[in-house]
Protein backbone atom coordinates (compact mmCIF):
# COMPACT_ATOMS: atom_id res chain seq x y z
CA UNK A 1 0.00 0.00 0.00
CA UNK A 2 2.70 2.46 0.75
CA UNK A 3 4.50 1.92 -2.83
CA UNK A 4 1.26 2.57 -4.63
CA UNK A 5 0.61 5.39 -2.55
CA UNK A 6 3.50 7.24 -4.01
CA UNK A 7 1.51 6.83 -7.64
CA UNK A 8 -1.76 8.28 -6.36
CA UNK A 9 -0.20 11.18 -4.74
CA UNK A 10 1.35 12.03 -8.36
CA UNK A 11 -2.01 11.66 -9.12
CA UNK A 12 -3.62 13.98 -6.63
CA UNK A 13 -5.99 11.23 -5.98
CA UNK A 14 -5.96 8.67 -2.90
CA UNK A 15 -6.40 4.88 -3.08
CA UNK A 16 -10.06 4.45 -2.11
CA UNK A 17 -10.70 1.49 -4.93
CA UNK A 18 -8.35 -1.24 -3.67
CA UNK A 19 -9.89 -4.93 -3.15
CA UNK A 20 -12.86 -4.67 -5.87
CA UNK A 21 -13.32 -6.51 -8.45
CA UNK A 22 -12.34 -5.25 -12.26
CA UNK A 23 -15.40 -5.43 -14.24
CA UNK A 24 -14.97 -5.71 -18.31
CA UNK A 25 -17.54 -4.04 -21.40
CA UNK A 26 -19.88 -7.40 -22.49
CA UNK A 27 -19.73 -9.22 -19.49
CA UNK A 28 -21.10 -6.51 -16.86
CA UNK A 29 -21.39 -3.45 -18.66
CA UNK A 30 -23.46 -3.34 -22.12
CA UNK A 31 -22.67 -0.31 -24.36
CA UNK A 32 -25.93 1.35 -23.72
CA UNK A 33 -26.47 4.69 -22.27
CA UNK A 34 -27.54 5.34 -18.60
CA UNK A 35 -27.27 7.75 -16.31
CA UNK A 36 -23.44 8.31 -16.14
CA UNK A 37 -23.35 10.27 -19.16
CA UNK A 38 -25.02 13.25 -16.92
CA UNK A 39 -22.98 12.91 -14.34
CA UNK A 40 -19.32 13.70 -16.62
CA UNK A 41 -18.66 17.08 -16.64
CA UNK A 42 -16.09 17.33 -19.17
CA UNK A 43 -17.12 20.85 -21.84
CA UNK A 44 -18.42 19.65 -25.06
CA UNK A 45 -15.36 22.30 -26.21
CA UNK A 46 -12.20 20.00 -25.84
CA UNK A 47 -10.17 23.27 -25.23
CA UNK A 48 -11.93 24.09 -22.24
CA UNK A 49 -11.91 20.63 -20.93
CA UNK A 50 -9.02 19.03 -18.78
CA UNK A 51 -6.95 16.86 -20.56
CA UNK A 52 -7.42 14.18 -18.17
CA UNK A 53 -11.11 13.59 -19.34
CA UNK A 54 -10.44 13.54 -23.07
CA UNK A 55 -9.38 10.02 -24.13
CA UNK A 56 -5.81 10.23 -25.13
CA UNK A 57 -5.02 13.56 -23.88
CA UNK A 58 -6.42 15.11 -27.48
CA UNK A 59 -4.10 13.34 -29.09
CA UNK A 60 -2.12 16.92 -29.03
CA UNK A 61 1.55 17.47 -28.97
CA UNK A 62 2.32 17.74 -24.91
CA UNK A 63 3.68 20.40 -23.35
CA UNK A 64 7.16 20.10 -21.85
CA UNK A 65 5.31 20.51 -18.19
CA UNK A 66 3.18 17.40 -19.48
CA UNK A 67 6.03 15.51 -20.45
CA UNK A 68 7.67 16.23 -17.32
CA UNK A 69 4.84 15.02 -15.41
CA UNK A 70 4.63 11.99 -17.52
CA UNK A 71 8.07 11.28 -16.45
CA UNK A 72 7.42 11.76 -13.08
CA UNK A 73 4.17 9.10 -13.04
CA UNK A 74 6.27 6.61 -15.15
CA UNK A 75 9.26 6.77 -12.74
CA UNK A 76 6.89 5.99 -9.80
CA UNK A 77 5.42 3.43 -11.51
CA UNK A 78 8.53 1.75 -12.02
CA UNK A 79 9.89 1.71 -8.83
CA UNK A 80 6.40 0.16 -7.40
CA UNK A 81 5.25 -2.21 -9.94
CA UNK A 82 6.93 -4.77 -11.61
CA UNK A 83 7.24 -3.76 -14.78
CA UNK A 84 4.78 -0.98 -16.85
CA UNK A 85 2.45 -4.03 -18.42
CA UNK A 86 1.55 -4.21 -14.92
CA UNK A 87 0.62 -0.74 -13.88
CA UNK A 88 -0.90 -0.74 -16.84
CA UNK A 89 -2.93 -3.19 -16.18
CA UNK A 90 -3.75 -1.84 -12.58
CA UNK A 91 -4.77 1.64 -13.72
CA UNK A 92 -6.76 0.27 -16.45
CA UNK A 93 -9.07 -2.17 -13.80
CA UNK A 94 -9.81 1.26 -11.54
CA UNK A 95 -10.99 2.52 -15.04
CA UNK A 96 -13.39 -0.28 -15.12
CA UNK A 97 -14.57 0.50 -11.40
CA UNK A 98 -14.90 4.31 -12.32
CA UNK A 99 -17.24 2.98 -15.29
CA UNK A 100 -18.97 0.84 -13.29
CA UNK A 101 -19.66 3.84 -10.68
CA UNK A 102 -20.72 6.38 -13.47
CA UNK A 103 -17.28 8.93 -12.82
CA UNK A 104 -16.59 8.79 -16.74
CA UNK A 105 -14.29 11.69 -16.37
CA UNK A 106 -12.21 9.77 -13.68
CA UNK A 107 -12.37 6.64 -15.65
CA UNK A 108 -11.16 7.96 -19.20
CA UNK A 109 -8.09 9.19 -16.88
CA UNK A 110 -7.46 5.87 -15.51
CA UNK A 111 -6.91 4.81 -18.92
CA UNK A 112 -5.52 7.27 -20.11
CA UNK A 113 -2.64 6.61 -18.13
CA UNK A 114 -3.26 2.82 -18.85
CA UNK A 115 -2.44 3.78 -22.10
CA UNK A 116 0.65 6.02 -21.53
CA UNK A 117 2.50 3.01 -19.38
CA UNK A 118 1.71 0.53 -22.28
CA UNK A 119 0.40 1.34 -25.73
CA UNK A 120 -0.08 -1.93 -26.74
CA UNK A 121 -3.08 -2.33 -23.95
CA UNK A 122 -6.19 -3.60 -25.61
CA UNK A 123 -8.33 -2.58 -22.25
CA UNK A 124 -7.34 1.01 -22.12
CA UNK A 125 -8.75 1.51 -25.72
CA UNK A 126 -11.62 -0.76 -24.58
CA UNK A 127 -12.48 1.34 -22.03
CA UNK A 128 -11.78 4.95 -23.64
CA UNK A 129 -14.08 3.58 -25.91
CA UNK A 130 -17.02 2.66 -24.06
CA UNK A 131 -16.32 6.29 -22.04
CA UNK A 132 -16.59 7.89 -25.70
CA UNK A 133 -20.14 5.97 -26.39
CA UNK A 134 -21.58 6.58 -22.98
CA UNK A 135 -21.04 10.32 -23.31
CA UNK A 136 -22.73 9.65 -26.89
CA UNK A 137 -19.46 10.33 -29.05
CA UNK A 138 -19.95 7.37 -31.41
CA UNK A 139 -17.60 7.59 -33.75
CA UNK A 140 -15.33 8.29 -31.05
CA UNK A 141 -16.00 5.30 -29.64
CA UNK A 142 -15.41 3.55 -32.53
CA UNK A 143 -11.87 4.90 -33.14
CA UNK A 144 -10.87 3.84 -30.07
CA UNK A 145 -12.45 0.52 -30.06
CA UNK A 146 -10.54 -0.25 -33.02
CA UNK A 147 -7.23 1.15 -31.46
CA UNK A 148 -8.17 -2.08 -29.34
CA UNK A 149 -8.73 -4.37 -32.17
CA UNK A 150 -5.79 -3.14 -33.91
CA UNK A 151 -3.50 -4.44 -30.46
CA UNK A 152 -5.29 -7.45 -29.55
CA UNK A 153 -7.46 -9.01 -32.51
CA UNK A 154 -8.10 -12.08 -31.04
CA UNK A 155 -10.52 -11.20 -28.54
CA UNK A 156 -13.88 -12.53 -29.22
CA UNK A 157 -15.96 -10.19 -26.54
CA UNK A 158 -13.46 -6.96 -27.79
CA UNK A 159 -14.51 -7.77 -31.20
CA UNK A 160 -18.28 -8.04 -30.29
CA UNK A 161 -18.58 -4.67 -28.90
CA UNK A 162 -17.02 -3.10 -32.06
CA UNK A 163 -19.31 -5.13 -33.87
CA UNK A 164 -22.49 -3.37 -31.57
CA UNK A 165 -21.29 -0.02 -32.29
CA UNK A 166 -21.15 -0.27 -36.04
CA UNK A 167 -24.83 -2.01 -35.66
CA UNK A 168 -25.87 1.25 -34.17
CA UNK A 169 -24.18 3.41 -36.55
CA UNK A 170 -25.77 1.61 -38.83
CA UNK A 171 -29.34 2.12 -36.89
CA UNK A 172 -28.84 6.01 -37.36
CA UNK A 173 -26.67 6.11 -40.93
CA UNK A 174 -28.46 3.72 -42.87
CA UNK A 175 -25.08 3.15 -44.60
CA UNK A 176 -24.30 -0.61 -45.73
CA UNK A 177 -20.95 0.16 -45.06
CA UNK A 178 -21.66 0.49 -41.05
CA UNK A 179 -23.09 -3.10 -41.42
CA UNK A 180 -20.35 -4.97 -43.21
CA UNK A 181 -17.89 -3.86 -40.95
CA UNK A 182 -20.11 -5.52 -38.40
CA UNK A 183 -20.42 -8.64 -40.04
CA UNK A 184 -16.69 -8.86 -40.74
CA UNK A 185 -16.26 -8.38 -37.02
CA UNK A 186 -18.39 -10.85 -35.81
CA UNK A 187 -17.37 -13.70 -38.69
CA UNK A 188 -14.02 -13.20 -36.80
CA UNK A 189 -15.48 -13.64 -33.32
CA UNK A 190 -17.08 -16.46 -34.68
CA UNK A 191 -14.19 -18.29 -36.09
CA UNK A 192 -11.98 -17.31 -32.55
CA UNK A 193 -15.11 -18.87 -30.37
CA UNK A 194 -18.00 -20.61 -31.45
CA UNK A 195 -19.20 -21.18 -28.14
CA UNK A 196 -19.83 -17.41 -27.54
CA UNK A 197 -22.93 -16.54 -27.27
CA UNK A 198 -23.57 -13.10 -27.36
CA UNK A 199 -21.37 -13.18 -31.21
CA UNK A 200 -24.57 -14.95 -32.49
CA UNK A 201 -26.78 -13.05 -30.41
CA UNK A 202 -24.91 -9.97 -32.27
CA UNK A 203 -24.99 -11.53 -35.88
CA UNK A 204 -28.85 -11.76 -35.09
CA UNK A 205 -29.28 -8.28 -34.71
CA UNK A 206 -27.02 -7.45 -37.82
CA UNK A 207 -28.98 -9.88 -40.03
CA UNK A 208 -32.34 -8.06 -38.90
CA UNK A 209 -30.96 -4.99 -40.30
CA UNK A 210 -31.00 -6.49 -43.47
CA UNK A 211 -34.37 -7.92 -43.16
CA UNK A 212 -32.80 -10.76 -42.93
CA UNK A 213 -35.18 -12.69 -40.34
CA UNK A 214 -34.94 -16.55 -41.34
CA UNK A 215 -31.01 -15.48 -40.83
CA UNK A 216 -31.64 -13.61 -37.97
CA UNK A 217 -33.77 -16.50 -35.96
CA UNK A 218 -31.45 -19.01 -36.77
CA UNK A 219 -28.22 -16.64 -34.90
CA UNK A 220 -31.17 -16.31 -32.11
CA UNK A 221 -31.66 -19.73 -31.38
CA UNK A 222 -27.68 -20.80 -32.01
CA UNK A 223 -27.69 -17.84 -29.04
CA UNK A 224 -30.22 -19.19 -27.03
CA UNK A 225 -28.59 -22.93 -27.24
CA UNK A 226 -25.61 -21.88 -25.93
CA UNK A 227 -26.63 -19.13 -23.11
CA UNK A 228 -30.07 -18.50 -22.69
CA UNK A 229 -28.88 -15.70 -20.19
CA UNK A 230 -27.73 -13.27 -22.98
CA UNK A 231 -30.85 -13.33 -24.95
CA UNK A 232 -32.61 -9.98 -25.63
CA UNK A 233 -36.36 -10.43 -25.41
CA UNK A 234 -36.92 -7.07 -26.07
CA UNK A 235 -35.06 -7.87 -29.49
CA UNK A 236 -37.08 -11.14 -29.82
CA UNK A 237 -40.43 -9.24 -29.71
CA UNK A 238 -39.39 -7.06 -32.69
CA UNK A 239 -38.53 -9.92 -34.84
CA UNK A 240 -41.47 -11.56 -33.65
CA UNK A 241 -43.41 -9.01 -34.93
CA UNK A 242 -41.86 -9.19 -38.63
CA UNK A 243 -41.58 -12.94 -38.42
CA UNK A 244 -42.64 -16.00 -36.45
CA UNK A 245 -40.49 -18.37 -34.75
CA UNK A 246 -39.89 -20.63 -36.97
CA UNK A 247 -38.89 -23.51 -34.74
CA UNK A 248 -41.96 -22.03 -32.69
CA UNK A 249 -39.78 -22.02 -29.12
CA UNK A 250 -41.24 -18.48 -28.64
CA UNK A 251 -44.69 -18.24 -30.55
CA UNK A 252 -45.45 -21.20 -27.83
CA UNK A 253 -44.28 -19.17 -24.92
CA UNK A 254 -41.80 -21.31 -24.56
CA UNK A 255 -38.66 -20.55 -22.55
Amino acid sequence: MRALFVVWTILGVFPNVFGQTSQFVSQTHPLTKSNAEARSTVAKDSDKASLHCIPLWGEKKKTAQQIKQDEAFLKACDENFGNRAEASRFFAERGWEYIAEGELDTACYRFNLAQLLNTKNSDAYWGLGVVCHQKGQGAEAIRMLSKGVACDSANSMLLDDLATLYIQQHQQSGQAHDLDEAFALLNRSVQLDTTNATTYLKLALAEYQRNNFDKAWEHLHQCRQLDVQVLDFNFIEQLSAKQADPKGVFNSGKE
